[in-house]
């Protein structure tokens, strides 16, 4: 089985928040079995097949920020 969660955040880490995340992605769910597993991972969190691969790298987007909101915080300069 195949970690969906995973596959987006080496997606994500290769191409960014970008259109060609989404079109890889895309591609990758012509496989009937990770369309399946996709469907399942959706469900479990509470996506939309649809849009949940892109609402998970909003989340992702965001927790980095977080982070970097964080660091900032405590006085260090970037």
């Amino acid at each position: 089985m195949n970690d969906i969660s995973d596959i987006l955040r080496e997606l994500f880490d290769r191409y960014g928040n970008t259109d060609e995340l989404g079109d890889e992605f895309k591609m990758m769910l012509q496989d009937e079995r990770l369309m399946s597993e996709y469907r399942e991972w959706c469900r479990e969190r509470g996506y939309s097949t649809r849009t949940g691969f892109r609402d998970y790298v909003d989340e992702l987007v965001e927790s980095q920020d977080s982070i970097w909101d964080n660091y900032r915080e405590y006085g260090h300069d970037i």
